[in-house]
């Protein structure tokens, strides 16, 4: 009997509401070292800035003696930096502005009520746009940093532009609160990610799991093969999301005898899948493949096509590092592109 297997890697985690899942960030941010000192400690030089986006904003300045105030009278605040991208950097991340500032803003009117987490404190907002780019979410940092020195960060979700920032708000001692930043590399907290908190598991973990499954079953290395959307190195797009799990994998697993091929899923046709697949057929019983939903249909409808499916003699992993949300979720079932 064929074996088909989903990995959700963003079901690791029981799973929250979207308002549930900013009051975890903002619950986290009082439990992050720092913070007491951000809001109750000696202030910080500067002047009042015009921000992008404020929610019940009112006049402020820096009180030198005694932290940040509202001239006012309704006491210190908190400033929320959001580096997120404006349009999504793939078809199904929804992890975009339009759809994670307005549910930070309700979550802030929820805590900052009497008796929520953070009452008597009031929480600016500000945002930048960082196009997942390591360049313009740099700069968007900054500009932030030297306007109006935030007291935490939430986001970037793009790896290379988390790793610069990161470094950054080390240097600052700002803490940033991301669901991305899974590499394995930001797990090393000495080399310059000391104030980094990520919300999910880690691309370690994927493979320390696939060790165990290859362990408990008695596979070997030299029986898995990987099959994966990766972009053409001559775009200059660097590792996608699917690059980096794998490789997790493979170094768990200790596979330098393992097949591995790859497709940019943005030009493949259904004729590519067959001749991957028909590759993997002659080396390989264990599949492991990552791309979007609707990228590994055609591909499991390819493998079924060369009885891959149905005989019995092959394991299909799937690994689903982002979950069925976003614009796929209810994708038609379409025919095979005709090639």
């Amino acid at each position: 009997m064929p074996v088909t297997t989903v990995i959700d890697l963003r079901r690791a985690v029981k799973p929250c509401t979207a308002i549930q899942q900013p009051l975890l960030l903002l619950l986290l941010l009082l439990l992050l070292p720092g913070l007491d000192a951000a809001v109750s400690g000696p202030g910080r030089n500067g002047t009042s800035s015009t921000v992008t986006q404020i929610c019940d904003h009112r006049s402020m300045v820096a009180d030198d003696s005694n932290g940040t105030v509202d001239t006012e009278g309704h006491g210190k605040f908190i400033k929320f930096a959001i580096l997120l991208p404006e349009k999504p950097s793939k078809a199904r991340d929804v992890r975009i502005l339009s759809t994670v500032l307005p549910v930070i803003e309700m979550a802030t009117k929820v805590v900052t009520d009497p008796g929520g987490l953070l009452a008597g404190f009031r929480i600016e907002i500000d945002h930048r746009d960082t196009r997942c780019s390591s360049t313009y979410g740099g700069l968007g940092a900054f500009d932030m940093f030297l306007k109006r020195k935030p007291d935490i960060f939430f986001g970037p979700i793009c790896d290379y532009v988390i790793a610069p920032i990161a470094r950054y708000g080390a240097v600052w001692g700002i803490p940033l609160i991301t669901s991305g930043g899974l590499t394995e590399a930001f797990s090393l907290k000495q080399n310059g990610y000391s104030t980094f908190t990520r919300l999910m598991g880690n691309y370690h973990e994927f493979g320390a799991m696939m060790r165990d499954i290859h362990l408990h079953y008695q596979w070997t290395a030299g029986s898995a093969a990987y099959l994966y959307h990766e972009w053409d190195e001559k775009l200059g797009r660097g590792f996608t999301d699917c690059s980096m799990a794998i490789n997790s994998i493979n170094r768990a697993i200790g596979g330098n005898q393992t097949t591995s091929d790859t497709f940019d899923e943005e030009t493949a046709k259904y004729a590519d899948y067959l001749r991957l697949l028909r590759r993997i057929e002659k080396r390989a019983r264990i599949v492991i493949m990552c791309a979007s939903p609707a990228t590994i249909r055609e591909i499991m409808l390819a493998a079924a096509e060369l009885n891959m499916v149905s005989s019995g003699e092959y394991v299909f992993f799937n690994i689903e590092i982002f979950g069925r949300y976003g614009p796929e979720h209810n994708f038609i079932f379409f025919a095979r592109l005709l090639v």
